[in-house]
């Protein structure tokens, strides 16, 4: 009896820590701000938590290719490749045919690829358990141990179905978060950052710079005549002059690199840790390419375009830059774009 009794209060107490791990997990998801975040914070703590937990994935639909425009983000600070897996529906259904219900017992070497791509050492079992949202499937989460006991197919899955149910309530507020956030710093018809992305993301790089003393540069660029271009062919042909000029501007971007529409014709480009000689040349290949681009106008006729561009730099020791700093280097960058148009437009000018 009294072994009995000593064996029931040390599983109570099991339970009692594993439910509380459990707890913990699914306040962090709740509290995760962003998918990035949440992925790293469920993982990372499944894994912290449960020491017989040796691998923890989430395995997800792509959501209106949500997922995969997220996953493209640029500088965020949780790097979770090794945690996130994209999958497609008929294979996420192969996995679990109705009723949706977690798998949990040995896990083969196939599995381990699909699941746990980036687990080196062979696994000997897995609990792989559905997120469900409205009823629709829209992933799982998997967890992975070396020990072939570790998840039993007889163990109960009460508090898996729950822990997975908050996730995937988080992935789904998450999702939509990070769509409207897009959509309210994205330009509609270009794809990339707006004006209000890149005055917010200036602030921080120019404290990047006021901090580390590493120079910023701007450029800033302007289709020459577009008005032009919209009067005597159509804004369909403006259109797709600025989708060209943004694409070609594109190309060869650094992920620290920050590109947006800031005006009707004008695009910025900041460029952190970019000396000024560094950015000229940046502004003068993208002159040359922009300049090579050919479009069919509607009276077949191939219409080329040019731009000009200023650019400017901020860098220690910020000498008569005043309290605004990203305001001043815009601004320089803009007068140095004026003076390039007043000198006949088609053409880079740096500022002094």
């Amino acid at each position: 009896m009294r072994q009995e009794l000593a064996a029931l209060k040390r599983q109570v107490r099991t339970n009692e820590k594993i439910w509380s791990g459990f707890r913990k997990i699914e306040i962090e998801a709740i509290g995760a701000e962003t998918f990035h975040q949440l992925v790293h914070s469920v993982t990372a703590g499944i894994k912290r938590t449960f020491r017989n937990v040796d691998a923890a994935s989430i395995i997800c639909l792509n959501l209106d290719y949500e997922i995969v425009r997220i996953m493209a983000q640029r500088d965020v600070p949780y790097a979770i490749e090794e945690s996130l897996v994209m999958v497609s529906d008929s294979e996420l259904y192969q996995w679990f045919p109705q009723p949706l219900r977690p798998l949990v017992g040995s896990c083969d070497e196939a599995t381990q690829q699909r699941l746990f791509p980036h687990c080196k050492k062979s696994l000997g079992s897995m609990a792989v358990s559905p997120l469900i949202v409205s009823g629709k499937l829209i992933g799982c989460l998997a967890q992975g141990s070396y020990d072939p006991q570790h998840f039993s197919a007889d163990a109960g899955t009460e508090l898996l179905e729950h822990l997975s149910a908050t996730i995937a309530l988080c992935i789904r507020n998450t999702v939509n978060v990070a769509r409207l956030e897009r959509h309210g710093l994205t330009d509609p018809l270009t794809d990339i950052p707006n004006r209000r992305f890149l005055e917010r993301r200036l602030d921080e790089e120019v404290e990047r710079c006021r901090r580390y003393g590493h120079p910023l540069t701007c450029i800033m660029l302007d289709i020459d005549h577009f008005k032009s271009i919209n009067d005597q062919y159509g804004h369909s042909v403006g259109d797709s002059v600025l989708k060209s000029v943004a694409d070609a501007l594109c190309k060869g971007l650094r992920a620290s690199d920050i590109l947006s529409r800031y005006g009707g014709e004008e695009f910025v480009l900041i460029l952190p840790e970019t000396k000024l000689v560094h950015g000229a040349k940046i502004a003068r290949r993208h002159h040359r390419e922009i300049k090579n681009l050919q479009f069919n106008a509607q009276d077949k006729r191939r219409l080329r375009i040019t731009v000009s561009a200023g650019v400017a730099v901020l860098e220690k020791p910020l000498s008569g830059a005043g309290s605004d700093l990203g305001q001043w280097l815009l601004q320089r960058s803009d007068q140095a774009l004026y003076q390039a148009k007043r000198q006949g437009r088609n053409r880079v000018i740096v500022a002094k």
